[in-house]
């Protein structure tokens, strides 16, 4: 699966990302195509929701919680990082609050802290972040906010601090800076976004053990930057709160939405951030909508286009096609495709996700609508002669299978079989799907089958070979 993915050229976030880009690390089969631009740009971009991912200001965000959510990797906080008011010359109070201020772009949280410290301030010039400091030299702006390398360059050409922003929002609240995060398109599955969180996370951990493996890319787009700053911007930005926000980190960020004009009276989009996988309910991969978003994604990589061999020789040695045939979990449903235009006449699929059945009913026109069943499986009370099993046991919670069994019992007419492939490996990970081994599997089938086959699957195509098990268990 391919996925735009939009950051800036700063040395923190090409430091951050270049292993992803370079192909240093596992993507999980996922591909990206890459954009750069400045901060404030991204904001405008993810406003019109251009990117699949992107980095954006947390200022910007308050307005964006509908259309995307937070990452728990890649973000930029920290103590005594963040952007800095300055000017030619010393200024009080007063007069800072009465004079032309030009910022980096109204939408980003250096925009926001000036708010923060100064909310009198009206007359603002929005500016690309490397003009700022030409245009307080050439005084067209009394004063301005700088952010990135600026912060370790400014002294250099005769300007003064008037005030750190983020420290003044530390001593007000006691929280780390929350400068700009990366977020996902919140549509997306709670898989793809996992996914995608680890991934980022995956490059943020290989970057910090491997801090020079990327200085090439790195200054490649560092606008021709010292090295030593460069190395001093990183240093900076790239933090523990980038490898993991943590409670502390989004503490902040909720201090944040919790004083933000826009979001103060809690009007926005909840959670903020994506669900780390490890707490991730398994009843959320029984629901309609997790499935439904899955087939709205495109994400089915257990769907290989076609009926699969296994299931394909076991009907085509059936003879009676009068057989009342139940195919749960269809998915695209090509098996019963397959069944229909060998004419079987008697054929039923179920499926809790109706993006699968229209899919089928958009492929096959001719197989009738009434047989398609857009019901969760464990409250169908129609009978049937033959179930067949194509990935909708692994597609359980192990805790459900028991009650498949049982529910298979009830649905198969006595002398009924239930025939199909499982997995016959333990996967490395949580599912699904959920794999099993023969004689867990053997347990569960025996208490209310008799089985007359379950065994390694001899006709696997080629991905599976060797991870299969057929079966065959027939009703009493």
């Amino acid at each position: 699966m391919k996925l735009t993915f939009a950051y800036s050229p700063c040395p923190n976030d090409t430091f951050m990302f270049e292993p992803l880009v370079s192909g240093r690390i596992d993507t999980e089969g996922l591909r990206f195509e890459i954009h750069l631009a400045d901060v404030e740009v991204l904001n405008k971009a993810a406003a019109a929701q251009q990117y699949d991912i992107t980095k954006l200001s947390f200022n910007a965000y308050t307005k964006l919680t509908e259309s995307y959510q937070l990452l728990n990797s890649g973000s930029a906080l920290g103590r005594k990082c963040g952007p800095l008011l300055i000017a030619k010359r010393p200024m009080e109070y007063d007069q800072i609050i009465n004079s032309k201020i030009s910022i980096p772009g109204k939408n980003t949280t250096a925009n926001f802290l000036l708010s923060f410290a100064y909310p009198e301030i009206t007359n603002k010039k929005e500016e690309l972040f490397s003009d700022i400091e030409a245009s307080v030299l050439t005084k067209k702006v009394s004063a301005g906010v700088i952010i990135h390398e600026s912060r370790f360059t400014f002294q250099d050409k005769g300007l003064v601090k008037l005030c750190d922003l983020g420290e003044h929002w530390e001593e007000k609240t006691g929280f780390p800076i929350p400068l700009g995060g990366i977020v996902t398109r919140r549509k997306f599955t709670e898989e793809l976004k996992q996914k995608i969180d680890r991934v980022i996370a995956r490059s943020v951990a290989y970057a910090l053990q491997n801090p020079n493996s990327g200085i090439a890319y790195i200054k490649s787009h560092a606008q021709e930057m010292d090295e030593e700053v460069m190395r001093s911007h990183i240093a900076l930005y790239v933090n523990d709160f980038s490898k993991d926000i943590g409670q502390e980190g989004k503490a902040s960020i909720q201090y944040l939405f919790d004083h933000h004009p826009f979001t103060k009276n809690g009007d926005y989009t909840k959670p903020l951030f994506v669900i780390n996988d490890e707490i991730v309910p398994h009843t959320d991969f029984l629901s309609a909508d997790y499935w439904s978003s899955r087939y709205q994604n495109e994400m089915i990589g257990w769907d290989v286009g076609d009926i699969t061999t296994p299931i394909k020789e076991y009907i085509d040695q059936l003879n009676d096609k009068s057989l009342r045939i139940l195919i749960p979990g269809a998915g695209n449903g090509h098996e019963a495709e397959y069944l229909h235009n060998q004419g079987f006449n008697n054929v039923w699929v179920c499926d809790i996700a109706n993006e699968a059945l229209e899919n089928l009913s958009n492929r096959c026109p001719s197989f009738p609508k009434d047989h398609l069943i857009h019901s969760d499986f464990f409250k169908l009370e129609s009978t049937y002669d033959l179930v067949l099993e194509q990935t909708f046991f692994c597609a359980l919670n192990p805790t459900k299978r028991s009650e498949y069994i049982d529910k298979m019992s009830q649905i198969l007419n006595t002398n009924g079989k239930l025939v199909g492939i499982l997995f016959g490996i333990e996967f490395p990970f949580d599912g699904p799907p959920f794999g099993g081994n023969i004689e867990d599997y053997g347990k569960i089938i025996s208490s209310k089958f008799d089985i007359m086959t379950l065994a390694q699957c001899h006709n696997s195509i080629g991905p599976r070979i060797g991870n299969e098990l057929f079966f065959i268990a027939k009703k009493g």
